[in-house]
């Protein structure tokens, strides 16, 4: 019975090293620098920006800029690359790889709706990711609620720059 109960314990405990929650950028800096041999592309600390263009059916009436909308940890778990904003809280966002060296299946889940889209996102060689999506229509009668006019779709076109670990320090 002791030894169950020992056992038991010792899975928690190491499970817990495992599951070790990252909490400031510091903590992912270090992280990534320990791990930088095995890293992949993708991996890493990154600013996104974003331009929104908003529609009312074919006609593009407002263009929204976020220069500087979130910096965002992208790290490999269980065969996907889940993200975070710096805090650790999830940033509802995974990569999964393709075929193609560079290119990833990017999926974003937006929980008020339980609603996904999903995109190709490109990683160049000089460390920036693009894709573009059109937010779920559900998604945006939720958030743009008395305004959201029948017709209206709204396109997000994210650009990601990866500031750590520079892509040129990355040893492979």
């Amino acid at each position: 019975m002791q030894r169950g109960i020992f056992l038991c314990m010792c899975l928690f405990l190491f499970s817990g090293v495992k599951a070790q929650r990252f909490t400031t950028e510091q903590m992912f800096q270090e992280y990534f620098s320990q791990h930088l041999d095995s890293l992949d592309d993708i991996e890493g600390i990154w600013t996104v920006s974003t331009t929104q263009e908003f529609y009312h059916y074919d006609t593009l009436y407002d263009v929204i800029h976020l220069p500087k909308a979130a910096k965002v940890a992208v790290m490999k778990k269980e065969g996907k690359y889940d993200s975070f904003n710096l805090t650790g809280e999830s940033y509802d966002v995974e990569f999964f790889t393709t075929d193609v060296k560079g290119v990833y299946f990017y999926t974003i889940t937006f929980p008020e709706t339980q609603e996904h889209s999903k995109t190709d996102a490109v990683i160049s060689k000089a460390g920036s990711m693009e894709y573009k999506y059109e937010f779920p229509e559900k998604y945006l009668k939720f958030k743009l609620a008395e305004t959201y006019e029948e017709g209206t779709f709204v396109t997000n076109e994210v650009k990601w720059t990866k500031v750590f670990p520079e892509p040129a320090k990355k040893k492979k």
